[in-house]
């Protein structure tokens, strides 16, 4: 009975998290935050804190679950978290081409996790979070927008477009394209995300993983089952084994967390995730849980040198990072979204999730994960890449779905006087510039009722030799927005006219304090 709740309930959670999921999309309304699963996250919520110095009130939901946990164990783990769930399924699959008579790891395998939060602690303390590479429901989170949405889009639209080709049933064929696009299965204009295929090789690692055993990732490297499990070490449920244990061992062979030792009476509380696949697998139903302390062994495999040994591996690893990171900003390329904070605070609370770059695809679709433009320390954070996209200018949503505040929700008007930074003209490559030839796109697309490019109307020889009247656009830099439609829609084939630079950006200070912040 346990069992089947426990995959109910996984059924349902993942279930919960695709819905909100295809839940961000403009235009957002919300009856659930699309970013709930974020703020359930402790280790988000922890270390984010830790290294903006601030607290966060959108995570108190992880506080909840962290206390939860005191009572409950690591029920997180074995009853919510989606990317279980996933690996769950995964090793389902391998399991029934591959099953090793005997999984049991070497148990110093699983103290992995905990060298890894005690670094990614120790790196938080210098205002430097990692978090966003090991989190799984960021990891989770990050690998649904940058490849399985973009695949599963491609995909259903080469269906579609198949069945248009048929001209068969065309009334019904289009009755589900607008239903595929109004329910955010497929977004208006497909997006093209630069770095999805090494999340995708970092997603199927963890998956690959299973090879070598179950739920690998959850044994052994997830941090956050390592902090959930520091918590669970005083649950109030216990495992309890009669004295019908027949001692078959398949209690232990089937564990998925590798928790019952050689006694297989007694299980580790810290590695426990109330599965309750010990139970299931009994034969002589001599496995239950019961209400009480556990009997079990809930040391957790540290030493102290060891842990020394981590902490000292994340404040040398931060170093190196710090100092590889130091100047090597382009300066101009980090084009923030509106309502950023300082680049300092914005980086300390970013935990590349991507859902700002998900709900962006729906709008403008000019939000991409960052490879070099942030530099190292601002990988897969996002910037705006206009000549991919433009910040609609009647959207504010990227703010609205941030779980950690790194991009502060603003009001249409606040978003509309928010400068991402200012755009420039290559008069070099801008058609009445070098070729004194009317071109009015820019000006034509520019959504500030005021608009921000004007014309220079005179007289100019034209490449014939003749005189005529052109209009010779300039950007007036106080009215300039930089949301990016002009560099976006320029006709010039290859590097745009006009281009966008975060030179008069303005970010928000740190919440908390009064005032903005600009270049």
């Amino acid at each position: 009975m346990m069992i089947t709740l426990r995959r109910i309930s996984q059924l349902l959670f993942l279930s919960l998290f695709v819905l909100l999921f295809f839940q961000a999309r403009f235009p957002y309304e919300a009856w659930l935050p699309a970013d709930l699963f974020l703020r359930a996250s402790p280790l988000v919520a922890l270390t984010v804190m830790i290294a903006s110095r601030a607290f966060i009130a959108s995570t108190i939901l992880a506080l909840i679950v962290l206390a939860l946990t005191i009572p409950l164990g690591r029920f997180f783990c074995g009853w919510v978290c989606p990317l279980g769930t996933i690996i769950d399924g995964s090793d389902h699959l391998i399991r029934r081409k591959r099953r090793p008579a005997r999984q049991r790891d070497p148990l110093t395998w699983r103290s992995w996790k905990f060298f890894l939060l005690a670094a990614l602690l120790v790196a938080a303390l210098f205002s430097t979070q990692f978090i966003w590479f090991f989190d799984p429901i960021a990891l989770l989170t990050r690998t649904f927008t940058t490849v399985l949405h973009p695949a599963f889009s491609f995909l259903l639209g080469g269906l579609f477009n198949a069945a248009f080709g048929l001209h068969l049933f065309e009334d019904q064929v289009y009755s589900l394209y607008d239903a595929a696009q109004a329910g955010g299965l497929m977004p208006v204009q497909q997006p093209r995300l630069y770095e999805n295929m090494a999340i995708a090789l970092i997603f199927a690692a963890i998956l690959g993983l299973g090879m070598v055993s179950r739920r690998f990732w959850c044994r052994n490297l997830c941090p956050l089952g390592a902090l959930l499990g520091i918590f669970s070490k005083y649950r109030l449920t216990r495992r309890h084994v009669s004295a019908a244990c027949t001692k078959c061992s398949i209690c232990q062979r089937e564990c998925k967390m590798n928790a019952i030792e050689d006694d297989y009476s007694i299980n580790n509380t810290v590695e426990c995730i109330e599965c309750a696949e010990c139970v299931s697998v009994c034969k002589p139903r001599a496995v239950s849980y019961t209400i009480g302390r556990s009997r079990g062994e809930n040391r957790i495999d540290l030493s102290r040198r060891r842990l020394l040994q981590a902490s000292a591996a994340g404040a040398a690893g931060l170093m190196l990072f710090k100092t590889a990171a130091a100047g090597r900003i382009r300066k101009g390329q980090a084009l923030r979204p509106p309502g950023a904070l300082t680049e300092p605070q914005f980086l300390d609370r970013c935990i590349r999730c991507q859902e700002c770059v998900k709900i962006c695809a729906t709008t403008g679709a000019c939000l991409q994960p960052a490879l070099t433009e942030a530099g190292i320390e601002g990988l897969w954070s996002p910037v705006s890449v206009p000549r991919e996209g433009y910040c609609e200018y009647s959207c504010n949503l990227c703010g609205q779905v941030c779980p950690t505040g790194a991009i502060q929700p603003l009001t249409l008007a606040q978003k509309q006087k928010s400068r991402m930074g200012t755009a420039y003209f290559d008069k070099t490559r801008c058609i009445p510039w070098y070729r004194q030839e009317d071109c009015l796109v820019c000006e034509e697309h520019c959504p500030l009722p005021d608009k921000a490019i004007k014309f220079d109307i005179r007289e100019a020889r034209g490449p014939d030799g003749s005189m005529r009247t052109v209009k010779f656009p300039y950007v007036v830099e106080d009215l300039c927005i930089g949301c990016g439609i002009c560099e976006n829609k320029c006709p010039v084939v290859g590097a745009p006219g006009i281009f966008l630079t975060a030179a008069r950006e303005i970010r928000l200070a740190e919440p908390g304090k009064s005032g903005l912040k600009g270049t």
